[in-house]
């Protein structure tokens, strides 16, 4: 992270000898790089280093606590085979074994849940990241700093794709999914995402729990919290858009947005995954000019229609980005508040 505020840094001391503007600065970043864009906003040394910022799919809503640093580092040491009193010598690891130590370190923390800060990662320290970024309440440093902040539909269907199982599931095999995610609570949630969701399989019931749980309800909280500060907007999406890829299995999972975020449609890396079909055009230049519109004045409408609100508590207004974009207040209300209650009963 403090190589990430270095880099800004050196945006702001140079970016007008090519033509930028070091006082509109535009951060965004997806997955891993939504959760540094999240991080930097409570961070002090980030200060004023950017001026309005975008998460995709990548919620930092808390980071680590400097005693699970602690347990990491020290797990860390012991598959390089060394202690706290050879804690230099780690420099003269070669950086092989060291990428190896931290697979192994990985796996016997257990299984990652998309969404949840675990293992590597920044830690509250009470200095560099003086507390959660976006808990119990949104930093006041990044206070005047708009915010974009979104995810897909159904984000879990990439972390799922390597496991066919997980697209033929019967209702025993939700239950025991549901039950490694949630608990005790499996059963209320299934109960409430299917009469929200009549038509969907055991299998698609899955895909958005895991997507709700925890990267869309965290999302939701963080423009909350924004918004709560009075200071500047936040502005919160939902990409619903599916591709044909693998037919249609994947509908819209994680990091689909990227292509359409930087209008590379239906080029060679994207081909299959957004073929060049006008819909898909249509789509990526109406999503990539309002991220251009809000990185030049910090307001994603230029124009276009419908008009994007900015994120409330009494409204809670989302884009809804598809072939055709609308926007909705609180979609999907009894999904979000059985998760809500699960995720924050104890905060809120």
């Amino acid at each position: 992270m403090l190589d990430i505020v270095a880099a800004l840094q050196w945006v702001r001391d140079n970016v007008a000898n090519f033509g930028g503007d070091p006082n509109a600065v535009m951060i965004f970043g997806e997955s891993g790089g939504g959760q540094k864009v999240s991080t930097l906003m409570a961070m002090p040394a980030a200060k004023g280093l950017f001026h309005r910022a975008v998460v995709q799919s990548g919620p930092g809503y808390r980071m680590n606590k400097a005693s699970h640093a602690d347990k990491v580092a020290e797990m860390l040491l012991a598959e390089l085979g060394l202690n706290r009193a050879q804690v230099r010598e780690a420099q003269n690891v070669p950086v092989e074994r060291i990428v190896a130590a931290q697979a192994a370190v990985q796996l016997k923390l257990g299984q990652r849940v998309p969404g949840f800060i675990q293992g590597f990662s920044p830690v509250v320290d009470g200095v560099t990241l003086p507390n959660h970024p976006f808990d119990p309440t949104a930093p006041a440093i990044s206070a005047n700093v708009p915010l974009i902040i979104g995810y897909n539909r159904t984000e879990m269907t990439l972390f799922v794709a390597g496991d066919p199982k997980a697209f033929s599931l019967d209702e025993d095999g939700l239950r025991r999914r549901a039950g490694r995610l949630l608990g005790d609570n499996a059963d209320r949630v299934i109960e409430v995402f299917r009469k929200e969701h009549p038509e969907a399989t055991p299998s698609e019931l899955m895909f958005l729990i895991g997507t709700e749980y925890p990267t869309a309800a965290y999302s939701r909280k963080i423009a909350e919290r924004k918004a709560a500060a009075g200071a500047a907007p936040a502005y919160l999406y939902r990409f619903d858009w599916e591709t044909p890829v693998s037919g249609g299995r994947m509908k819209s999972p994680h990091a689909l947005e990227i292509p359409f975020v930087f209008d590379n449609t239906g080029k060679p890396l994207a081909e299959r995954l957004a073929p060049d079909r006008p819909d898909v055009k249509s789509l990526a230049q109406a999503m990539s000019d309002r991220w251009i519109g809000f990185a030049s004045s910090g307001d994603p409408n230029i124009g276009q229609a419908p008009r994007w609100m900015p994120y409330e508590t009494s409204n809670r207004s989302t884009m809804i980005f598809n072939s055709e974009c609308r926007v909705e207040n609180d979609p999907n209300k009894a999904d979000r508040e059985v998760i809500d209650g699960i995720l924050f009963a104890a905060k809120t």
